[in-house]
This record gives C-alpha cells, sequence and structure tokens, in this order.
C-alpha cells in the first residue's frame, strides 16, 4: 500500500475529527501521493523535504514545524507522528503550543540503519520524549518499552480498523485469481516487514494456491528487485504493486490465509484490516504481532523460513480451522481496535494536554 501506517492512522482519525466540528491541517512531504489541497475536510499543506531514506523525514519534519510555527492561524494542539518532527517539540515548546508525540515503533530498532543511523534515531526519541506534552503509543508492547527504557508512563492509544462487508469477487479475476486460491501478503515492500521470507517459505510449499504480494514503497528498488530475483519468474507470485479501492478489499475479502512475516512492528493496520475481513491471519511472533492477534490467529518463529513453511501447510490442510480462526478476528478486532473509539481517546489527550 502506497504510504504505510502513520499515513492510514492519520486519514482515519483526521476525517473523524473532521466531521466531529474540529479544524484540521495534515503537512504531507510533496512527493508522497497526489497533490491535494483538502481531502475529507482535512486541510492539506505539502512540504518539501531531501527525497533519501535518511533524510527525507527529519527534514519534512523540519519544514513542517517551521511553517507551523509561524502560521496565523496556528493549530491548538500538534499531534506528532514519530521521533522526526517530535524532534522539534521544543520549538512549540517554546511558543506554549500543546503537543502530543504519538509512536507508531521503536524506529531506531528498524533493520536499514547504520550504527550512525541508529545513534542519530535514539538521540531523537529522547529529544521528542523529553519536550512533548503528552506521550502515547499504539501497542501495549511499546508502552512498556518506554516505561523500561525512560521510566515514563505511555497512554497506550491503538491503531484500528473498520468492520466492511466482503465485496464479490470481480477485480481479482483480472489478475488470474480464484476466491479461496491464494495467499495475501499487503504491505510496505520494506524489508522489515518480511516478504523475502514468505517468498522463500512459499517456494517450498505443497499447494494449490498463488501468493500475493500486494505493495509498493518508494526508494526500496533495490529491495523490490531482491524479492522479484527470489521470485523467479514464478507465475504463481504476483507483484500487483500498490492497491487500493475495490481491489484491496476483494484482496483481503477472497483470501484462504493472510501471511505478515514481519520483523518489527508498531501496531499493524495491514493486519488489523485482514483481521477485520475475517481472515486467518499468520503472523511472525514478535510481541507486537501476538498482542494485535491476541488468541485469534496463528504465530511461527519470526525469521525463520522453515517453520514459516511448516505453519503455512498446517493452516492450508485444516479448512475448518481457518474459517473459525478468521470469525474469531473479526470479532478481535471489534471488540479492541475501533477507529471511533481510537478518536475518542485521542479527543481526550488532546483535550488533557491543553489544561
Amino acid at each position: 500500500m502506497l504510504g504505510g501506517g502513520i499515513e492510514k492512522y492519520t486519514r482515519e482519525v483526521a476525517s473523524r475529527l473532521v466531521r466531529r466540528g474540529h479544524t484540521v491541517t495534515v503537512y504531507s512531504m510533496k512527493h508522497h501521493g497526489p497533490a491535494l489541497i483538502t481531502s475529507e475536510g482535512i486541510r492539506i499543506v505539502h512540504v518539501p523535504c531531501l527525497q533519501r531514506s535518511s533524510t527525507e523525514k527529519i527534514t519534512a519534519g523540519a519544514a513542517a514545524a517551521l511553517i507551523e510555527l509561524f502560521r496565523r492561524d496556528g493549530a491548538d494542539v500538534v499531534h506528532l507522528h514519530s521521533v522526526a518532527i517530535g524532534a522539534f517539540a521544543w520549538l512549540f515548546k517554546l511558543r506554549g503550543i500543546s503537543t502530543v508525540l504519538q509512536m507508531h515503533g521503536v524506529e531506531w530498532q528498524r533493520s536499514r540503519w547504520s550504527n550512525f543511523g541508529r545513534g542519530t534515531l535514539k538521540f531523537l526519541e529522547k529529544l521528542s520524549i523529553s519536550h512533548a506534552g503528552a506521550l502515547t503509543a499504539v501497542s501495549k508492547t511499546q508502552c512498556e518499552f518506554y516505561k523500561r527504557e525512560y521510566g515514563i508512563q505511555m497512554s497506550y492509544i491503538p491503531t484500528g480498523a473498520d468492520l466492511k462487508d466482503s465485496p464479490p469477487a470481480l477485480e481479482i479475476y483480472k489478475l488470474g485469481l480464484q476466491p479461496d486460491k491464494y495467499i495475501l501478503f499487503a504491505s510496505r515492500l520494506v524489508r522489515e516487514k518480511g516478504a523475502h521470507y514468505l517468498i522463500s517459505a512459499y517456494k517450498q510449499l505443497d499447494t494449490d494456491c498463488y501468493l500475493v504480494i500486494a505493495g509498493n514503497a518508494k526508494g526500496e528498488e533495490e529491495y523490490k528487485d531482491e524479492l522479484r530475483v527470489l521470485a523467479d519468474n514464478n507465475p504463481r507470485i504476483l507483484f500487483p504493486g500498490f492497491v487500493q479501492g475495490r481491489l484491496i478489499d476483494e484482496l483481503f475479502s477472497h483470501a484462504r490465509l493472510y501471511v505478515q512475516p514481519s520483523e518489527i512492528e508498531g501496531l499493524s493496520i495491514a493486519l488489523l484490516e485482514a483481521m477485520s475481513y475475517s481472515n486467518a491471519c499468520l503472523v511472525s511472533d514478535i510481541p507486537e504481532n501476538r498482542e494485535a492477534i491476541g488468541d485469534a490467529g496463528l504465530t511461527f518463529q519470526s525469521k525463520n523460513v522453515e517453520d514459516l513453511t511448516k505453519q503455512i501447510q498446517k493452516a492450508l490442510s485444516d479448512p475448518k480451522k481457518l474459517i473459525e480462526t478468521g470469525k474469531l478476528a473479526r470479532i478481535r478486532v471489534c471488540d479492541f481496535y475501533s477507529w471511533d473509539t481510537i478518536t475518542d481517546q485521542l479527543e481526550a489527550a488532546y483535550e488533557e494536554c491543553r489544561k
């Protein structure tokens, strides 16, 4: 999917805040998506940045902070979605502007960073936490991590998913797919999401299912090329790229199994969306994934291709269990991951930090 969890989170929450009567401005990098001025009542301000993976977030964050600080009709509360923009919380603090810092993962733990990059991100993390007005994280696992590391209490405000009706299969036929005859992966194509583990495991399976690797990521051409080489022109491994609208709804609705082999997560929106469509989900056993699925999903040992192969084969051999697991997954999303409830929690956080 184009963008990632933070972008999806922002759209879902911001559109609800607008419907509740709030004025919402979202800052977005110029090269990410269409140059819209408004969307669903949300004002969108496009900011410049240096388009390299190591610099785009921090330079976009600096540009957004400066624009917001000197805007005549500035915000009452600024929601900071990562340490790249959170590092500028001290400037908002100097101007008396309330801030909410929300952690969507421990950024410096991602495998893409060099030692220098990790050190820089740790510094930005400390700077962000020291000056933000209110602190939140999208998983209980992260809340516990920051309590251990910094001795601080973060508010738990998770990610979410909508419960939608499953559309009948139409668009997936154009990809050569049949309902219940494919395994689905849907995420940004970056290394820590683990698509390479899934492709390697799939090649060892005895199955009539196709494998769909849905997603894209700007600046990750080397990794995407690596995935295609690994797939070795297998006609049963499909790369439809960024998918949205009816097609992504159909892909979620008619998969036999959803697999998320990620090495690191915040609290994955893609996983929650798969669960919301009553998919049986097989995930790596990292704490954030286990937190998301609870007792309503299946796990394998993270980074272990042999175990992933074994668990996929086992899951596919028991169609009845897949159906039962999918039903439990949808119930879990309904009970714990409602966007409306999440918006309620954020509204309360905004009000609290202004006191």
